[in-house]
C-alpha cells in the first residue's frame, strides 16, 4: 500500500523544520521535515504535498517534490 497524500499551504514555521499546513479540506496539521535530501526548503504560504505512509509512526512529512 502507498502512502496517503494531501495539498495545503503552510501557515506557520515551528522549530526544527516543521510546519504547521492548513489542508484544502481545512484541517490544521503539523509536518516534520521530509527525509532524506532537502530539494528545497518551504516557507510561509508555499502550497505543498504532505502525505503520511501506512507504517510511518512520527505522523504527517513534507512531500518530495520534483
Amino acid at each position: 500500500m502507498g502512502a496517503i497524500a494531501f495539498d495545503g499551504e503552510i501557515t506557520r514555521l515551528l522549530p526544527l523544520g516543521g510546519r504547521r499546513v492548513r489542508l484544502d479540506n481545512g484541517h490544521l496539521i503539523t509536518v516534520l521535515p521530509s527525509l532524506g535530501a532537502q530539494t528545497g526548503v518551504s516557507l510561509l504560504g508555499d502550497r505543498v504535498t504532505v502525505e503520511i505512509a501506512f507504517n510511518q509512526l512520527k505522523g504527517w512529512r513534507l512531500s518530495r517534490r520534483p
